[in-house]
């Protein structure tokens, strides 16, 4: 079995071939509590038709394989020999029409946005060491509210490129819609930097102490958008990635470059015992 018949068989069905069911239906998508981390309320899509997942809590998505390398902490020969010899590419779940009219997707409505400014976001970036005056030029904050209650909440904003944003707080991780790759402009534009999220960017800056990149750079805001960075890759004759050091990232940096192999992992090289950048730049500043 190679990946490309791997990601024919039905993500519903291997969901339901390990007990994992969605909590409602919306339409040709199942809502699930995410099998990649804890939670109460359903963010993990799965789109029948296009047979994708996408995980709202952590801004992570893609096909089968990449679904089977996180759940079970493997890269992609450990993805197949999983899903060898089982028999999903015809389970699926049905439910009645009158629940597909009933039920709406989980979301996010934006309120108000505004220059960054709350204390405790602010507080919470200076605890992962962050320099809160490089994050100012990049991060606003976001007061919203979800569709289960109307209680407001707020929390850090990084916008990408369609205009949507990716949210994060203490307490909370999330994005609103539309997803997308955020592009920031850097001083030249021969070469490219690749982060996977904005802290791990804002990260950078602050570990080099500047406000600005040297070079173009994409933040991806979750690996499931790498084809994006990829269709850009003709324009560049330098390549950096700065993704983490987990299963996720190398099998990303790897795809990549199997297609330039002149990218550079600058991850393994600058934090080879480091998850991402921010993880390195706290542990370089702990004593501060």
């Amino acid at each position: 079995m190679n990946c490309t018949q791997a990601n024919q068989m039905s993500i519903a069905g291997f969901l339901m071939s390990k007990n994992i069911v969605p909590s409602k239906p919306s339409g040709n998508n199942f809502w699930y509590c995410s099998p990649l981390r804890h939670e109460q309320e359903p963010s993990f899509k799965v789109c029948r038709v296009k047979n994708v997942w996408f995980d709202y809590g952590t801004g992570t998505g893609g096909r089968l394989v990449d679904l089977v390398c996180r759940m079970y902490q493997t890269n992609v020969t450990g993805a197949l020999l999983i899903l060898s010899g089982m028999n999903i590419e015809h389970l699926d779940l049905s439910f009645s029409e009158k629940q597909k009219d009933i039920d709406q997707e989980p979301g996010i409505e934006i309120r108000h946005i505004q220059p960054l400014q709350n204390h405790a976001l602010i507080q919470y970036l200076e605890s992962r060491k962050i320099n809160t005056n490089i994050a100012a030029k990049y991060l606003q904050e976001a007061y919203y509210i979800t569709n289960s209650n109307d209680k407001q909440y707020f929390s850090i904003a990084f916008e990408n490129d369609q205009h949507g944003y990716e949210l994060r707080n203490k307490y909370f991780k999330g994005s609103t819609s539309p997803k997308d790759i955020t592009t920031i402009k850097g001083k030249t534009d021969f070469a490219v930097n690749c982060f996977e999220g904005w802290a791990d960017f804002i990260s950078a800056l602050t570990w080099y102490h500047t406000d600005q990149p040297s070079y173009d750079t994409i933040i991806l805001n979750g690996v499931g958008f790498v084809e994006k960075f990829i269709d850009m890759l003709p324009k560049y004759t330098k390549i950096n990635l700065y993704l983490d050091n987990d299963n996720a990232g190398k099998e990303t940096a790897k795809t990549i470059q199997n297609l330039r192999s002149d990218a550079i992992n600058r991850s393994m090289l600058l934090f080879p015992k480091s998850k991402d950048f921010n993880a390195f730049l706290i542990s370089k500043n702990q004593f501060v």
